[in-house]
């Protein structure tokens, strides 16, 4: 062996002693670092498992069953019982006004006198051809008794006066047609004519309106039709009276279902005995249904939403492995119905007695140990009011 290869062996030799000193070396050191570590993390896994757990405070009522009012909302333009514009059959010129703008006249009440002096005139003409036929009939009949006319003769005269006495009631009914009366009881709204105007034939006089009575016309679904019947309460309010609400029934349901719609034609009827309601008011109405009894009823800030649908929490008592008694959450996906004044009903997902959580939840998951401290404003009702 040449000295070269000696020498390289040595060094080889050297090298491979350095090598594993080194890796010794390391593995030392970078096990007592990783021993460090593992010791300051387990130090502090035991700190935190001698915390104590966080209590979130929140308030919390128990789901109640009531029963619920149960109402259909709908929308309608008021009606007055009666309500047309007066005008004359006839034409002519205006001679009478006997009313004034706003008036509430009775039925029967003369309003408009239109000129009749040429009618007039005419049928004092008619009335003097009606007693000379009269007369010139009861000479035929003489005569006729004595055989001293035809029985033709006779026909002829009856014709005649025939033909004067319509003429006198023809004339009789113009003449009353140039007197415009009120057609029934009711309220007056601003003349549309004067004095010394010619008058066409069916042109508008006056406006009248019976507001003793008022009527409303809406649309319900079909699926409500079977609720309906006549004589079921309706409430109303007006934009007129927003604070003021009105109670009538329904008087009439139309038989035909729309088509198009679906939705059936219902008619409210209100007394209006003081007038506060006029033709045209926009209404909004609710019909009052049957009640649904024993409705599972929480407040409305019980609930909370997601992508996955609403949730609540409940309050829920357990006992941990030391013995303690706490509360703990639990979230529980529900079925929500309908909401009225800050409550609303739950189709599914909670029981009536369960606690419900009413604030707090934002803090909160599944298993959250809560404290529930009191807060009357949320209690629930006896019974939670139809709106």
């Amino acid at each position: 062996m040449s000295a070269g290869s000696v020498v390289r062996n040595m060094l080889r030799s050297i090298f491979s002693w350095k090598m594993l000193f080194m890796l010794i070396g390391s593995t030392l050191v970078f096990g007592g670092i990783g021993y460090t570590i593992q010791s300051k993390f387990t130090a502090m896994a035991a700190q935190m498992a001698s915390m104590p757990v966080p209590v979130i405070n929140v308030t919390a009522i128990p789901a109640e069953a009531q029963d619920w009012g149960v109402e259909v909302a709908a929308i309608g333009i008021l009606e007055a019982r009666r309500g047309v514009d007066i005008n004359s059959s006839v034409p002519g010129l205006v001679q009478q006004i006997r009313f004034e703008s706003g008036e509430s006249v009775a039925q029967g009440q003369p309003l408009v006198q239109l000129d009749a002096d040429v009618e007039r005139s005419n049928l004092a003409k008619a009335q003097a051809a009606l007693k000379l036929a009269r007369a010139d009939l009861a000479r035929g009949e003489t005569l006729l008794s004595t055989n001293n006319i035809s029985k033709a003769t006779l026909d002829q005269r009856q014709s005649e006066y025939d033909v004067a006495a319509a003429e006198v009631a023809a004339l009789a009914a113009q003449i009353e047609k140039k007197t415009i009366f009120a057609p029934f009881d009711g309220e007056l709204g601003i003349r549309k004519i004067n004095v010394g105007q010619y008058l066409e034939a069916g042109q508008a006089i006056v406006n009248i309106q019976d507001l003793s009575i008022m009527f409303v016309n809406f649309s319900v679904s079909q699926r409500d039709l079977s609720d309906l019947k006549v004589g079921q309460k309706i409430r109303m309010t007006t934009d007129a009276y927003p604070v003021r609400e009105f109670e009538g029934e329904i008087s009439a349901i139309e038989p035909l279902v729309n088509q198009q719609t679906g939705m059936v034609e219902v008619q409210g009827r209100f007394d209006n005995a003081e007038g506060l309601l006029r033709p045209g008011m926009f209404a909004k109405l609710a019909v009052l249904l049957p009640a649904r009894m024993d409705v599972v009823v929480v407040p409305q800030t019980a609930i909370s939403y997601s992508l996955y649908g609403d949730y609540i929490y409940l309050v829920k008592a357990e006992r941990t492995e030391a013995g303690e008694d706490v509360n703990v959450v639990e979230r529980r996906i529900v079925d929500t119905g309908e909401r009225r004044q800050g409550f609303v009903i739950i189709e599914s997902g909670v029981e009536a007695g369960e606690m419900v959580v009413t604030s707090g939840q934002l803090k909160l998951d599944n298993g959250t140990r809560v404290a529930v401290v009191k807060d009357d404003t949320l209690a629930l009702p006896d019974q939670v009011p139809v709106e």
